[in-house]
């Protein structure tokens, strides 16, 4: 229980250094964000869980990734959907595999421990290609991470601030412990509350045993999608694909149609077991066992399954 409480610590001030880290990036950082494609900004998941201790641009404008450091052997995975157009070992990189994704970035992955992806090999969003090492030109356990708009060149002059497709949202962070992930085994279908990328949001994993009731909700006055999606237990994402919405913008009068599920909560700030078991009239015993929860510890942002 403690390990799972540090790494919810770890994943929300995490997520706090990287927002502040955004507030003091250089003109240069900016005028690159405009070149990530929309719908890749902030829309990827990590590719490990650890340290964030060196940014992009550093070292007189020369480290064209960030350094996570974690223990050695932790997982390390591909942040999406692609296939390894190299894995070898480097002088400078160490074990490095790169990826080359089907929404045209490539990836780096490199001082790896081990490499678990060969060249050639296709390979899916969060699945392990490696853990985190010390080899090549390095010091110290830590994934050295890079992304690059197109083909790695040897000028890296396509790369790109890794931030700027990497998601400040914790579940995103903890996608590379999969199933092991203090969000659960819903790590892949987290449609009520995020998934970990676009593609994920467009094919959830199928849940038959949830009913739907659909909702036709009129904007009013001082509403926001923020606002709605907190009262309906949904996420802004899932009412700006349900309504074709391309960005936050609302209008008075304008009709939205949501779709809420009837045995399905997502967790908000300040509440505890017993006050949402009995707010649907069932025991803080029956919530336990049917999300096999071994103790009342439950954070915002989890997803419980109300019977």
């Amino acid at each position: 229980m403690v390990d799972f409480l540090k790494r919810i610590c770890i994943a929300l001030a995490l997520a706090t250094f990287i927002g502040l880290l955004f507030l003091s990036t250089t003109t240069t950082f900016a005028q690159m964000n405009e070149e990530v494609p929309e719908e890749l900004f902030e829309a990827l998941i990590w590719p490990t869980v650890g340290d964030v201790t060196d940014m992009y641009g550093t070292r007189g404008g020369r480290h064209f990734g960030i350094d996570v450091a974690a223990p050695e052997g932790t997982s390390v995975v591909t942040i999406a959907d692609g296939t390894v157009s190299r894995s070898y070992y480097s002088d400078t990189y160490g074990n490095v595999i790169f990826v080359e994704h089907d929404n045209g970035l490539e990836t780096v992955y490199a001082h790896l421990h081990v490499r678990k992806a060969e060249e050639g090999q296709a390979v899916t969003e969060g699945e392990k290609i490696g853990t985190v090492g010390n080899t090549g030109r390095s010091s110290g356990n830590h994934l050295h991470f890079e992304v690059h708009d197109g083909k790695w060149n040897i000028d890296k002059s396509d790369s790109i601030n890794p931030l700027f497709v990497l998601s400040k949202e914790p579940e995103y962070m903890y996608a590379a412990l999969g199933e092991d992930s203090p969000y659960g085994q819903y790590w892949k279908q987290r449609e009520i509350v995020s998934v970990m990328s676009p593609k994920q949001l467009e094919d959830p994993a199928p849940d038959n045993s949830i009913e739907e009731e659909k909702i036709i909700v009129t904007v009013q006055s001082g509403d926001t999608l923020w606002g709605l999606a907190s009262t309906y237990d949904v996420t802004v994402e899932q009412l700006k694909k349900w309504n074709n919405l391309e960005d936050d913008l609302i209008e008075v009068d304008e009709m939205l149609v949501l779709y809420q599920t009837e045995n399905i909560h997502v967790i908000k700030s300040g509440e505890t077991l017993t006050s949402i078991a009995s707010s649907y009239g069932v025991t803080s015993e029956n919530i336990k066992g049917k999300n096999q929860l071994a103790s009342d510890v439950i954070y915002p942002g989890q997803v419980i399954v109300i019977n």
